[in-house]
């Protein structure tokens, strides 16, 4: 006897699964020796306080008139930006993590949803293309670039 499977549909995401897939994938990249999800916020908190610990070592040694001070403003200015920039990660994934601010977060993210669908779909794509290239490093700057100015509007 013949029958027919009914076909499955492919679930669409909404734009808050979307955004807190990318979050957690850049989280995942910023911390990759975590061992596990309760472990994934220690880690980045740990990773934190390292840049943290960095901005200031690199403060101290700044002096425009000498090459290594010079290197030191530029090692200052990289430490701080990927601190402020795990921060937002961080501050982000605990917002996301509660399912009860689904259609908050929805509403929320309306006039953004072709942005956050552009990087989703990059994102979905990452593995056959990106790292084919070797362009993961440019990859995940990019995308926390552009990811950052709607993750600055959640607080």
């Amino acid at each position: 006897m013949f029958f027919q499977l009914k076909d499955t549909k492919k679930s669409e995401t909404d734009s808050y699964d979307q955004v807190r897939q990318l979050v957690t994938a850049i989280l995942h990249q910023e911390c990759p020796h975590h061992s596990s999800r309760h472990h994934l916020l220690y880690t980045a908190n740990l990773q934190l306080e390292q840049y943290k610990e960095a901005k200031d070592f690199f403060y101290a040694q700044c002096d425009v008139t000498t090459s290594l001070g010079t290197f030191s403003k530029e090692a200052y200015d990289k430490a701080n930006k990927n601190y402020h920039q795990l921060h937002l990660i961080i501050r982000a994934y605990m917002h996301l993590s509660d399912e009860r601010q689904r259609e908050h977060f929805n509403h929320h993210f309306r006039f953004s949803k072709e942005q956050i669908e552009t990087m989703y779909e990059y994102y979905e794509h990452y593995s056959t293309y990106v790292k084919t290239l070797a362009l993961e490093e440019g990859f995940w700057y990019s995308l926390k670039e552009d990811l950052a100015p709607l993750l600055t509007q959640l607080e």
